[in-house]
């Protein structure tokens, strides 16, 4: 057998931001923390009692279809929205209005929507909002580097591509070196190219805690410790990729490609196993299997080891996991 079982996954699981390593970060404490937090407006409710807790340095995919109650979400966090009901802890204190000042003052915010003067330059632009917040001019020259606009500074805005102008976008969010930054929907309506962009200017804010929202989920989640699904105002799904997987039971694909020895014989020798369905595509061999009964079926390929020769391990995607949820 050309690769052990297991040993090749279909998709990474969620990653730590640019480091590459499958993320286990160990539990930490709650930075901003929401109990029975909810949002209405007239009859319509847009958040529904959630409960959830925001932990330092870690980065919190939130995700679901347009109306799922994301922007609300992100609007309260950052304190452009108030909640109906419930209430917000941070650093484990309800702060009165003057501490709240002093929060959002923490808090970088980078909008799905921004309407900059296409007349002013990139770094007049980064200067005037600088002074908005209070914070130091000597920020401006460093962040333009850091989100690759360095080269474009003293360029007008109105000749900027949607990219140039994410990336000033989420520049003004690092004003002020915020503790908790949070991004709405950063990469719609990017090319491939300016996604590509942003994720790798993205890896350079490591160690932020970070809450993003976006419905482009194959793209968003790799750089997601945990990720929260979001289904009309309520909390669908909330964990690791791993945690979802198992709570949902989503079927695992396995592609197992059939040696020469085989003699054609693998995919009846599978079905014998009664673990899963089994079907034959391109030559191919492929099990859908249960997250529980993944490890047995492994383990009961190694007497069939001489009839493969690789195997490739699928876990559910988490558009997949978005679908079970809605």
């Amino acid at each position: 057998m050309g690769e052990a079982p297991g040993a090749v996954p279909g998709r990474a699981h969620a990653v730590l931001p640019g480091n590459g390593e499958v993320a286990a970060p160990a539990r930490r404490p709650a930075v901003i923390r929401l109990e029975g937090v909810a949002k209405r407006f007239g009859e319509v409710e847009a958040l529904a009692a959630l409960d959830l807790e925001i932990r330092a340095g870690e980065w919190l995919g939130v995700f679901g279809r347009n109306g799922s109650g994301k922007t609300s979400l992100l609007r309260i966090l950052v304190g452009l929205s108030q909640p109906s009901s419930g209430r917000i802890l941070f650093d484990g204190e309800a702060p009165d209005a003057d501490a709240w000042r002093r929060v959002h003052r923490a808090l970088g915010f980078m909008p799905e929507r921004v309407s900059f003067f296409e007349h002013l330059t990139g770094e007049k632009t980064l200067r005037y909002l600088a002074r908005l917040k209070g914070v130091s001019q000597d920020e401006v020259g460093p962040l333009l580097s850091e989100v690759d606009l360095a080269g474009a500074a003293h360029r007008k805005l109105g000749g900027y591509s949607k990219g140039m102008l994410q990336r000033l976008n989420f520049a003004q969010a690092l004003l002020g070196n915020p503790r908790l930054l949070v991004v709405d929907e950063p990469i719609e309506g990017l090319d491939a190219h300016g996604v590509r962009e942003f994720f790798e200017i993205l890896k350079r804010v490591e160690g932020r805690t970070v809450v993003m929202s976006s419905h482009r989920v194959g793209m968003m989640s790799r750089y997601m410790n945990r990720v929260c699904v979001l289904n009309a105002g309520r909390i669908a799904a909330l964990g690791t990729e791993s945690d979802l997987h198992r709570t949902l039971d989503l079927p695992v694909r396995i592609t197992l490609q059939p040696s020469v020895a085989s003699n054609g014989h693998l995919a009846a020798e599978l079905e014998r196993l009664a673990i899963g369905s089994v079907a034959s595509r391109n030559g191919a061999v492929v099990v859908s299997v249960s997250q529980r009964d993944k490890i047995r079926f492994l383990a009961c390929l190694q007497p069939l080891e001489g009839s493969i020769d690789s195997v490739r391990i699928e876990e559910p995607s988490l558009e997949e996991v978005l679908r079970e949820t809605h």
